[in-house]
């Protein structure tokens, strides 16, 4: 039996880590996508800080048989042309914003992947506009991923990058849907990207089954009590069983012949469990994971308070992930 007085401490360095307080435990949608809003650079904010990048829009289509939706998706290519050299074009991160999967937009944190990687590695960004719970429970923002994905690299030779060099990037909720699109590309015999990189992922609906949500049901920003309500917005009522893994990531039946996937997750966060478990299970199944479990760290905390040794630590790990799969790290003269 998990004792919910006894769990990892925060970092001291951190401000933030015990969350704002809610002794109802009330989940307002609306309140919480206005905060993430706010803290939203959105396009204008994103051309301050990385002005060295070209920003246009694409509509994706939907996949028949699977949606007729159309959703956009935010393309960031490098301006110059200096810089490393890319014979059979440029590697490219397709971001996935968090938000619980119920708020955010193809903007939100895309920031924080651009500043992690070197602007010489001359590296594209893309971000889906993945529609949103509840308005369109699961699988509906898989769906937009995948269909993202193929759209990525059918195009890949008239948008400059080498789709042998596409990293499937997902963030919290993000991470979820991430993921589901890796499981439903695996089940279609879609494309497979290089890597898949699971940030502070949200896999799993069972909470029951880990010490980590009860560790962590309050007192932190995000806290098992908020994930189980919003779980419950991703999937409504009904059967949750989802042997495929499309609308709940955990809980596929195999999770084998996955990319090269990278998990990162904070050990003081009420998905720690979870997203430990879904890297034991890709070597379980004969697959490729790295796993980094983060000391004193909270949910969002890398984004929320950077400048903290930990939170750079958890920075330079991904950023050296992006470059070993990129092949950033061997040089200018090996293409």
């Amino acid at each position: 039996m998990v004792n919910e007085n006894r769990r990892p401490p925060f970092d001291p360095g951190f401000k933030n880590a015990a969350g704002h307080p809610n002794p109802d435990k009330v989940l307002d949608l609306h309140a919480t996508r206005q905060e993430i809003q706010a803290i939203n650079a959105g396009p204008e904010g994103i051309a301050k800080k990385h002005p060295q990048y070209e920003h246009s829009n694409i509509e994706i289509p939907g996949i028949p048989g699977l949606s007729d939706a159309t959703v956009d998706l935010a393309f960031y290519q490098p301006r110059s042309e200096t810089g490393r050299t890319w014979p059979m074009g440029r590697p490219l991160v397709y971001h996935v914003h968090g938000g619980a999967q119920a708020a955010g937009d193809r903007y939100f944190a895309l920031d924080c992947p651009m500043a992690n990687v070197s602007p010489e590695g001359n590296v594209v960004f893309a971000s889906i506009e993945y529609r949103l719970v509840p308005e369109h429970p699961a699988p509906a923002g898989a769906y937009d991923v995948y269909a993202g994905l193929v759209y990525l690299f059918t195009h890949a030779k008239e948008l400059g990058i080498d789709p042998k060099k596409i990293v499937l990037y997902g963030v919290s909720g993000g991470a979820a849907v991430s993921a589901s699109a890796a499981l439903l590309s695996r089940k279609l015999a879609g494309p497979k990207c290089a890597a898949l990189v699971l940030h502070m992922p949200m896999l799993d609906d069972r909470q029951a089954d880990h010490a980590s949500p009860k560790q962590f049901w309050h007192d932190t920003p995000w806290p098992g009590w908020m994930e189980n309500k919003v779980w419950d917005l991703v999937l409504g009522d009904g059967d949750r069983s989802d042997p495929d893994g499309v609308r709940i990531a955990g809980r596929a039946e195999s999770l084998a012949d996955l990319p090269l996937t990278f998990i990162d997750i904070g050990e003081c966060e009420t998905m720690r469990d979870q997203a430990v478990a879904f890297a034991s299970r890709i070597w379980r199944d004969g697959g490729r994971a790295e796993l980094h479990v983060w000391p004193g760290v909270y949910h969002g905390a890398a984004m929320f308070e950077p400048e903290i040794p930990v939170s750079q630590a958890m920075i330079k790990a991904q950023k050296n992930f992006l470059e070993r799969v990129f092949g950033l790290d061997e040089g200018e003269d090996r293409k």
